[in-house]
C-alpha cells in the first residue's frame, strides 16, 4: 500500500507545481460585455469588404511554422457568444489545440492611397502571454494603432508556434474589457504600391487552451483611425523609405 500512496503523493506534488507554474489567468466567463473597439478605422472609402457572414472570400489557411497543428476553420459557431453568422476561427466549436500554429492568408490586393488601412472585427480569448496571435505581411509583424497586448511566450520553458517572441494579441478581450468583439485598425502605408496578402497568425504552446481568435470581417479602405499612435510606426516605415 505504501508504494501506491507514495506514487499518489508524487502526482499530487507534480500537479501542484504545474498549477503554480502556469496559473489559470483567463477563466472562461459566462457573460458577454458590450463591444469595445481597440482602434477602429473610420473608412470613408472601402476597396474590399470581406464580410465572413456572407462568404469565406477566398481566405486560405497555411503553415506559418514547422510542426504547429492546423486550427483555422470557416463556418458557424455556437461556441463564441455574439458571433455574427459565419466566421473564420481557431477551432469553431471548441478550444484551440495545444501546440497549434497556423496562418490564414487574405486574397492578394494592391495597397494604394484609397486602400491603405485595414480594419478587422475579431474576438480574442487566449492564454495570457503564453499563446497569441498577430497580423503579418512579408513576415513582418504589423501592429494595430492601439498596439499589441504583449510579447508572446517569453518563457524559455514554452514555445508558441508562429508567434513565439513576437508582439501579439493575448489574454481575454480588448483594453481590459473581458470577452468582447472588438475592432482593430492597421496602417498599410509602408507597402504603398505593392501587391501583398495579409496573414493572420495564431500559435499556442504545449498546455492550457481557450476559445482562441475569431474574425468576423476584414475591410480594406482609406480614411483615418481612432486612437492613432503614429509613434509605433517609425521603425517599420524606415524599412521602406
Amino acid at each position: 500500500m505504501k508504494p501506491m500512496l507514495t506514487m499518489l503523493a508524487v502526482f499530487t506534488l507534480v500537479g501542484a507545481a504545474w498549477a503554480a507554474e502556469k496559473p489559470n489567468l483567463d477563466p472562461i466567463a459566462t457573460t458577454l460585455q458590450d463591444e469595445e473597439p481597440g482602434s477602429e478605422c473610420v473608412l470613408t472609402e472601402i476597396c474590399y469588404d470581406w464580410d465572413f457572414a456572407q462568404s469565406d472570400h477566398g481566405f486560405m489557411p497555411a503553415p506559418c511554422d514547422t510542426g504547429g497543428a492546423p486550427v483555422w476553420g470557416y463556418g458557424a459557431t455556437a461556441f463564441i457568444p455574439g458571433a455574427p453568422g459565419n466566421v473564420w476561427g481557431t477551432v469553431l466549436n471548441g478550444n484551440y489545440l495545444n501546440n497549434s500554429g497556423e496562418g490564414l492568408y487574405s486574397p492578394v490586393f494592391t495597397v494604394s492611397p484609397g486602400c491603405n488601412l485595414m480594419e478587422i472585427k475579431h474576438f480574442v480569448h487566449i492564454e495570457t502571454n503564453y499563446d497569441g496571435c498577430n497580423v503579418t505581411i512579408d513576415e513582418i509583424v504589423v501592429p494595430p494603432f492601439e498596439g499589441y497586448d504583449a510579447t508572446i511566450s517569453t518563457s524559455t520553458s514554452y514555445y508558441a508556434y508562429c508567434v513565439d517572441l513576437e508582439e501579439g494579441f493575448t489574454g481575454n478581450g480588448f483594453s481590459g474589457v473581458s470577452r468582447t468583439w472588438g475592432k482593430s485598425c492597421f496602417d498599410l502605408e509602408p507597402w504603398m504600391g505593392m501587391t501583398i496578402r495579409v496573414r493572420f497568425d495564431f500559435g499556442s504552446d504545449s498546455s492550457v487552451a481557450y476559445p482562441g481568435w475569431y474574425l468576423a470581417y476584414v475591410k480594406i479602405g482609406s480614411g483615418s483611425p481612432i486612437n492613432n499612435e503614429q509613434s509605433t510606426w517609425g521603425s517599420l516605415k524606415s524599412l521602406y523609405r
